[in-house]
């Protein structure tokens, strides 16, 4: 070995080593009842985000968990590194945008509508002569708009409450829970689910960038979580009917 070739593996050598820095991701999530809301001490709670906490401890990956409007969380985990969001309908829009993580819950589907509205609704297509109401880049609006239905979008559900509450919608296109817990939130009445028109599973989803191995471990916990009865127990917290 000559002498440069020497005195560089030498100095290689003595290099500190460093210790890669431990995974931390950034969890985020809408006001979306009972699956995700804001508790009365400021955490962040509910169904999904109790099974989130618990696939992370089992994982032992370090994260934040954040609330913001919908559009921007899930803008933000399509774009950022560690960046995952939850709770995410996998649907083919979005499955290459993402990794995916689940299923963490099951959500139905309804259109809600006033009792002094439409009586009832035999299938989705009953509905088309109605005004529906979504919310900006939600999977429900997504579905209804692409098989052709007009909807009148808002920025976020509990304005859909407060226009079908009004008349300024006919229908209000929701999940089933997050519906409820709305109605129950603004203390709203004269109002109850007419149809339940498809049924979805909700995920964590990530960024694209995110290790396989880590989509791999975390999928792995929540099978666990399943097998050992932790989900349903989470589920029989939330939606006991």
């Amino acid at each position: 070995m000559n002498f440069l070739r020497r005195v560089g593996l030498l100095y290689c050598l003595a290099l500190p080593v460093h210790a890669a820095e431990p995974l931390q991701l950034r969890l985020l999530t809408e006001d979306f009842p009972p699956f995700s809301m804001q508790l009365a001490d400021g955490r962040i709670g509910g169904l999904s985000s109790d099974v989130v906490r618990e696939i992370m401890r089992r994982a032992g990956i370090g994260y934040r968990i954040e609330l913001l409007p919908w559009v921007r969380a899930y803008n933000s985990a399509v774009l950022e590194p560690n960046t995952c969001v939850y709770s995410t309908a996998r649907t083919e829009q979005r499955e290459y945008q993402l990794k995916w993580i689940g299923p963490v819950v099951e959500n139905q589907w309804v259109l809600y509508g006033r009792d002094d509205g439409p009586q009832e609704l035999s299938n989705l297509e009953a509905a088309r002569r109605y005004r529906l109401g979504g919310y900006t880049g939600d999977a429900e609006a997504q579905y209804l708009i692409a098989r052709g239905f007009e909807v009148d979008l808002a920025s976020n559900d509990v304005q859909n409450l407060r226009k079908l509450l009004a008349g300024r919608i006919d229908l209000w296109a929701t999940g089933k829970h997050l519906g409820a817990a709305l109605i129950a939130r603004e203390k709203a009445t004269g109002l109850r689910p007419l149809l339940t028109f498809n049924t979805v599973f909700l995920y964590l989803a990530c960024n694209q960038m995110m290790a396989d191995s880590t989509i791999q471990l975390l999928n792995e916990h929540l099978r666990g979580m399943h097998k050992d009865g932790t989900v349903a127990r989470i589920n029989a917290r939330y939606l006991n009917d």
